[in-house]
């Protein structure tokens, strides 16, 4: 499935959407270049599954790893842009993963590829079908 957003606020929507149909122990792993809109996507997320009060998502670029606390339990937020052979494996199952720069991880239950066109952002989604079966219904409802 492929979703287009032609706005920084639609993939924040499209963040919070898609926590709406997370259960708490997903990885999700974010493929696309630099300013594709990864950590936006991330940040819609949070919002989507309530991050509390106090917390802000950033790019975890220098940290590696952020861990954010939400309503619907933690939010893990990896990034792989600096380092290739970080061991994300004791995260698994401890919450949402959510791993920028994702290319190749064995351990992905869903993988969105954001590809900067002119008019906006792409994203395709593979390996996910639970979420992309309530996706595919709330995007027709919106259309």
């Amino acid at each position: 499935m492929q979703v287009f957003s032609n706005s920084e606020q639609e993939t924040l929507k499209l963040g919070e959407l898609i926590a709406s149909f997370l259960k708490g122990d997903e990885v999700l792993c974010l493929v696309g270049e630099l300013g594709a809109g990864k950590t936006t996507l991330v940040k819609g997320i949070a919002r989507g599954m309530g991050l509390l009060e106090g917390y802000q998502v950033r790019s975890p670029t220098f940290t590696l790893v952020n861990e954010y606390p939400t309503k619907k339990g933690p939010l893990i937020h990896a990034d792989l842009y600096r380092v290739r052979n970080l061991d994300l494996w004791e995260f698994v199952g401890k919450g949402v993963l959510v791993v920028e720069w994702a290319e190749g991880l064995p351990f992905c239950h869903c993988t969105i590829r954001i590809q900067i066109l002119q008019e906006g952002r792409l994203l395709s989604f593979s390996g996910c079908q639970e979420l992309l079966e309530g996706l595919s219904s709330k995007l027709t409802q919106r259309d």
